[in-house]
């Protein structure tokens, strides 16, 4: 058991973070944390395994044992990549990742008090999601679906509900994220049920709640005091969100491990968090913007990886807001840009309706 959990923390911990130091050192200091060069990290290896994996689930059904080592390899090598190319560019003075300037203020009582509510609420959800565990209609389909692909090393060519033999399922096989599940149950030894119930909220709530603290720290960068009674509400909303079977909160804390639940909940997030930098118009160098554009580019990968409603979704989101700075700032750059960082989507609904 000691061996699969130093499996997992290497897996889903150590190397999404080694990966990360790559994009991050792309964009300004200031920018820089250990949370954010993980979380870039994270979507880095989904976009990875989005685009080795799609390839292979067309052409191979039984491709699983391909993906394994082919993706371990690959996330290998950009991790001590990342770690020698920040080694290099701090030797070249050209960075300074150990050593991030930022601003230290003395918080005040209630500050202090409300970070540690925040911390509560969030340590609640994951004590939750790990003990409380619920099972949703359909994971009759996407979990066993990844048991599938790691018991038989098939890519959607057996139907869940029967267990018999199928062609390829269109509507679900380009959004491969429950073959990325059976691929941690793989490597790590671990059945892929537990892995979705039991580790991924373990990894994706605190994932999403360090977004949504990046996203506060953009709109209350004038006032950080409000930035805890921010994420408070978050917490609050995700909580008390079970309004009905589909909000993103009931998704969030009860199907954390669906693409959907990751569409909804990371990636839209990661979108409108990557704008606010993007578009930031003070305390950044614009040149020092490219790893940002870059990071959005993956993201829309990703979004292809979690679900095929991303193609319109994402893409509509990107594109409003491309039209309204457009002509804010009366330039056509932001839509052409904008819509460059989309080609992934256009490229995975092409192949969806080509197929």
């Amino acid at each position: 058991m000691i061996g699969k959990i130093l499996i997992l923390i290497i897996v889903l911990g150590i190397i999404p973070f080694c990966i990360g130091l790559i994009p991050v050192n792309l964009i300004d200091e200031k920018m820089r944390s250990i949370g954010v060069t993980y979380i870039s990290g994270f979507l880095l290896s989904l976009g990875i395994f989005q685009l080795i994996t799609v390839p292979i689930v067309i052409v191979s059904p039984w491709g699983f044992k391909l993906i394994v080592p082919l993706f371990t390899s690959i996330t290998g090598i950009l991790a001590v990549a990342g770690i020698g190319i920040t080694i290099f560019l701090q030797k070249k003075g050209k960075t300074n990742f150990a050593a991030i300037k930022r601003e230290h203020r003395e918080k005040t009582t209630e500050e202090k008090v409300m970070w540690l509510i925040v911390f509560l609420l969030i340590a609640f959800q994951m004590f939750m999601a790990f003990t409380r565990t619920s099972f949703d209609g359909d994971d009759a389909y996407y979990v066993v679906q990844s048991l599938l692909t790691q018991e038989t090393d098939t890519l959607y060519r057996i139907r869940p509900y029967t267990g018999l033999s199928t062609g390829m399922d269109l509507r679900h096989s380009l959004a491969v994220f429950p073959i990325w599940i059976a691929y941690i149950g793989k490597i790590s030894n671990i059945h892929s049920t537990i892995i979705a119930h039991s580790v991924l909220p373990l990894i994706l709530i605190p994932i999403t709640y360090w977004i949504y603290l990046e996203i506060g720290k953009k709109l209350f960068k004038r006032d950080r005091k409000k930035l805890p009674m921010f994420m408070i509400f978050i917490c609050i909303m995700q909580i008390f969100g079970n309004v009905s079977i589909y909000t993103n909160a009931t998704f969030f804390l009860t199907r954390t491990w669906q693409g959907k639940s990751l569409l909804a909940n990371l990636v839209i997030p990661a979108v409108l968090w990557l704008l606010l930098w993007i578009f930031e118009k003070e305390g950044y160098e614009k040149e020092n913007r490219i790893g940002l554009w870059l990071m959005l580019f993956n993201v829309n990968i990703v979004a292809a990886l979690s679900s095929t409603a991303s193609v319109f979704l994402i893409a509509l989101l990107i594109g409003v807001n491309g039209i309204v700075l457009g002509i804010q700032e009366k330039t056509i750059q932001i839509p052409l840009r904008l819509m460059i960082t989309c080609i992934p989507l256009v490229v995975y609904g092409a192949m969806f309706l080509l197929i």
